[in-house]
């Protein structure tokens, strides 16, 4: 009897049964605290569901409802989420309420009541104005909270001290304190932040005036082996030496006692290329370098292979344009009253050494500014600008090159007529004489 029923137990397990997932729902929001007038998102899931008939509202600091009734369209069940948005219009507690009942699609009806809470706080203040700002306990000249930029007087002190109040108690502030006054424009930055993050930035501008020299310029520039026609204008420097000559002293004296200058470069020579560099830091840090080019003979007597490049790539004259081509070596420009031109040339070999002459103190008339490329060889390439300097009664013509041509040409007429009334007077002078000769 006993083997009979363990063998019907065995068979009634065999046979398939079908297991059915009962209905459930569940609830869900996209905060839990949000500000008034803001909006609380609501999720409802139903799992296992063929047929739903549910209401979700949502009371108290915020009114809100929605009615979902419906069917899957093969009766079969599924999940499906139903979405609600609520405003809050008050500080307080939203309550979230989910009713109703869902049925699976075995049949089986489940009632459902769900219910969640938001709470809804007073808004965070936007206001990022400052009531006060002040730089050495002094309210910066008409101040306004809603202006933010402030341009203040010359300040020559070595630091300032800025301080501020924000409008409201729960703002906080940054960029205050003791700060240090540097040369030139100085530019602090007072930023406010809201209790809700929201920034403002105030601005200060001091000025600190710089009375510091910024000559940078050398006063003499002296290499005890070779020469060099110093010019303080003049920046780089080629000297050519024989073999024996193992080393070289550089000396260098600064045009102003403020200044200072440093000297780079082993001065023990090898053979060919040596290069040193003088350094001279103005007293407001400006700096100057002079490059002294040393060539140093082989045993063999030979400079080694120095470039003939002294082409040019590019010959600029700040506010001027004058055409430049590598062709063309000599430009006119006419000019109104200035000391000199702001020349910049780029030779296409960097080996190769700039000399500008003559552009100091232009003269009223005509002045005429030399450029010099000077290869490594010594090869020079000239380029000559003729420049009339306006004056006076001068009157600038709107082309320069034709102005500048008449105002040649009025001069070289101006010229030709001394060098005519020279001749003229000592054929007279001759004639006087012979003259007077025949009556002695």
């Amino acid at each position: 009897m006993k083997i009979k029923y363990f063998l019907f137990l065995l068979v009634v397990l065999a046979i398939p049964h079908c297991v059915y997932a009962a209905p459930s729902a569940s609830i869900s929001t996209s905060s839990h605290s949000i500000e008034s007038g803001k909006s609380v998102n609501i999720k409802v899931t139903l799992t296992d569901t063929a047929a739903w008939n549910i209401k979700i509202t949502g009371s108290g600091a915020a009114t809100c409802s929605s009615k979902q009734a419906d069917v899957t369209p093969d009766a079969k069940s599924t999940t499906k989420t139903f979405d609600l948005s609520c405003t809050s219009v008050s500080e307080g507690v939203i309550t979230i309420n989910v009713l109703g009942d869902i049925t699976s699609d075995s049949g089986e009806t489940k009632d459902i009541s769900l219910s969640s809470e938001v709470i809804v706080t007073k808004p965070k203040s936007s206001d990022n104005s400052l009531a006060d700002l002040k730089v050495d306990g002094i309210s910066v000249y008409n101040f306004s909270s809603s202006k933010t930029m402030y341009t203040l007087k010359d300040n020559s002190g070595t630091n300032v001290i800025i301080s501020a109040s924000p409008n409201d108690s729960k703002a906080s502030i940054s960029g205050t304190g003791n700060k240090e006054l540097k040369y030139g424009q100085n530019t602090f930055n007072v930023i406010v932040t809201a209790e809700n993050g929201s920034k403002k930035t105030y601005t200060i501008v001091i000025n600190k005036p710089d009375s510091r020299s910024n000559n940078n310029d050398l006063k003499n520039l002296i290499i005890d082996k070779g020469e060099i026609a110093f010019d303080k204008n003049v920046l780089n420097y080629t000297i050519k030496l024989e073999n024996d000559i193992e080393r070289i002293n550089i000396t260098a004296i600064a045009d102003d006692s403020k200044a200072t200058v440093k000297v780079t470069g082993e001065k023990i020579l090898k053979d060919y290329i040596n290069e040193f560099k003088v350094i001279v830091t103005a007293e407001n840090g400006s700096v100057k370098t002079y490059t002294i080019k040393a060539i140093r003979k082989d045993e063999n007597g030979n400079y080694g292979k120095l470039s003939e490049d002294n082409s040019v790539k590019s010959i600029n004259i700040k506010n001027y344009d004058i055409n430049f081509d590598e062709k063309n070596k000599s430009y006119n420009l006419l000019v109104e009253d200035i000391d000199n031109l702001d020349i910049d040339v780029i030779p296409n070999d960097s080996t190769a050494t700039v000399i500008i002459k003559n552009n100091d103190n232009l003269k009223c008339g005509l002045n005429k500014i030399s450029i010099q490329i000077i290869a490594e060889n010594d090869n020079i390439n000239e380029y000559n600008i003729n420049v009339y300097k306006m004056c006076d009664d001068d009157i600038m013509s709107d082309n320069n090159e034709i102005e500048i041509d008449n105002k040649c040409e009025q001069k070289n007429k101006f010229n030709i007529w001394i060098v005519l009334s020279l001749i003229q007077f000592l054929v007279i002078i001759i004639i006087l004489l012979v003259k007077f000769k025949k009556n002695v």
